[in-house]
């Protein structure tokens, strides 16, 4: 077993324990029944709205791959991107989604692996920086003071985040204010697509802490101790369930239910797994 394999038994093994572990703190049962009653009128926008959000995403990496004068189009940018998300997602490899397009990218194109690496670097952390601005704002307008002052930390890190991305590589910059602005609409399709899973499964109260948790639970699934964010998500849910007024039964099969549209998207990138995506 080489060590890319490790890594992936290992995360099967931590996604499985804590899944393990949420659905002993919950009753199953009642998860089953939120899951059975959801409106497909709903969870068809869901699905768009996460659909559109990726395509977006792309687009935002597709700022770099132009800083590198990489000529991939929209198109072969999209397929690239969804090649990555199923090989992020699905494949036991230690390569991932990333470093497929990396190495893609390397051979077609010739452009430097560092380079490249520096771009997938600092469109991760456009996207997460935009998710610590929306988490912050929410909690901050949930809650009253001290959350107030999250949101002013936060936003201090835009001019941080552009004063590294100058040291680093300065071809990036001019990509730095549209991506910023991607970033947040990609946060805020991903928060739509939560908001169309609540009214499918016919919830309507206190929506806005659900959605707060679920850019929190966000945070949570981008640490790289699971497959595919699996389990991470529904235990910020659980945690949560004991400090806020919220049916947890009714959050987990909001995470449930945003993992398996995440995870058929994934499966969309399979096809390019055949096929070349240029």
């Amino acid at each position: 077993m080489n060590q890319g394999q490790l890594k992936f038994w290992l995360k099967v093994l931590v996604s499985a324990a804590i899944l393990f572990f949420i659905f002993g703190k919950i009753e199953f049962s009642q998860v089953w029944l939120e899951l059975k009653k959801t409106h497909p009128g709903f969870l068809f926008l869901a699905l768009a709205s996460f659909i559109l959000s990726q395509w977006v995403s792309s687009i935002r990496l597709g700022l770099f791959w132009r800083c590198l004068k990489i000529p991939l189009g929209r198109t072969a940018n999209w397929r690239l991107y969804l090649l990555g998300m199923y090989y992020n997602l699905l494949l036991p490899g230690g390569i991932g989604g990333d470093g497929y397009k990396l190495i893609s990218l390397n051979q077609d194109y010739g452009t430097k692996r560092k380079d490249l690496f520096l771009a997938l670097l600092f469109d991760r952390l456009l996207g997460l920086l935009a998710l610590f601005l929306l988490a912050a704002l929410g909690m901050s307008w949930y809650f009253p003071s001290p959350w107030s002052l999250i949101p002013v930390a936060v936003i201090l890190l835009i001019p941080l985040a552009y004063f590294i991305l100058q040291k680093t590589k300065v071809d990036f910059l001019p990509a730095f204010p549209l991506g910023l602005s991607w970033s947040l609409l990609i946060q805020g399709l991903q928060i739509l697509s939560a908001w169309f899973i609540l009214q499918a499964l016919g919830l309507e109260e206190n929506v806005l802490i659900y959605l707060i948790l679920f850019l929190l639970s966000s945070l949570a699934a981008v640490i790289p101790i699971t497959l595919g964010g699996a389990g991470a998500r529904e235990l910020t849910f659980v945690f949560a369930g004991s400090y806020f007024a919220i049916d947890v039964n009714a959050a987990i099969a909001l995470s449930l239910m945003f993992y398996l549209l995440t995870l058929g998207v994934s499966l969309a990138g399979m096809y390019y797994s055949f096929k070349s995506y240029k």
